[in-house]
């Protein structure tokens, strides 16, 4: 099930919050170890306990250390959270870069269809032949595409994703698609006659748009 423009992104639970954290630090080659900005956390920061039998001040000292660990480990998930979203960022970057590059040296080719380039494309086939500077083979299909990419939210859409079109009143796959590059412009061969070009990803009044990322 695809998420639209007006849908909203499901909450996730904090467990999982924070395996995808460890994750991205893995895949930026960085362990939990080596994370020297990170503040240690005592142990039995989130169970500090206090005997009956101890006067106040000894009370007020253990409630403020508490606060203190709990604090210091708010802190800590924070720069992991900022951490993995540095590495997943400059992964992500160095993975599409010569996709958009890419893109860019097919603008104003010819819309021909069934054709995948490089002197011609159909939309399906522009976004395929795109996407092999990264060495991925899409199919050559506007619902294979669908079907094969992680589908995304439009509001999430990040430079590299493949924008999705069906027409006013169609049913089934989408009739079209195109690269997103950013601003909320596409890359796409928009059809007979028309050339590959810029185009925002609202040009067509009517249409419902969705949004997949390619795995």
């Amino acid at each position: 099930m695809f998420t639209e423009r007006t849908a909203t992104t499901p909450l996730r639970s904090p467990g999982t919050r924070l395996r995808r954290l460890v994750a991205g630090l893995v895949l930026g080659g960085v362990t939990l170890t080596s994370l020297a900005l990170a503040p240690a956390v005592p142990a039995g920061a989130q169970s500090v306990t206090v005997d009956v039998g101890v006067d106040d001040a000894a009370r007020q000292v253990a409630q403020r250390r508490a606060a203190e660990y709990r604090r210091q480990s708010e802190l800590a998930l924070e720069k992991l959270a900022a951490l993995a979203t540095f590495f997943q960022a400059q992964a992500t970057a160095e993975r599409v870069a010569p996709v958009l590059d890419k893109a860019v040296t097919g603008l104003g080719r010819p819309y021909s269809r069934g054709a995948a380039g490089p002197s011609a494309f159909d939309c399906s086939g522009f976004t395929r032949w795109a996407w092999q500077a990264a060495g991925v083979d899409l199919p050559h299909y506007s619902g294979a595409q669908w079907a094969q990419t992680e589908h995304i939210a439009v509001e999430d859409l990040q430079p590299g994703d493949i924008v999705f079109f069906w027409g006013p009143g169609e049913r089934g796959d989408p009739s079209h698609v195109g690269l997103y590059v950013g601003d909320g412009q596409m890359i796409h061969a928009p059809g007979t006659g028309r050339p590959v070009r810029y185009d925002s990803i609202w040009y067509w009044t009517g249409a419902k748009v969705a949004a997949g990322r390619v795995r």
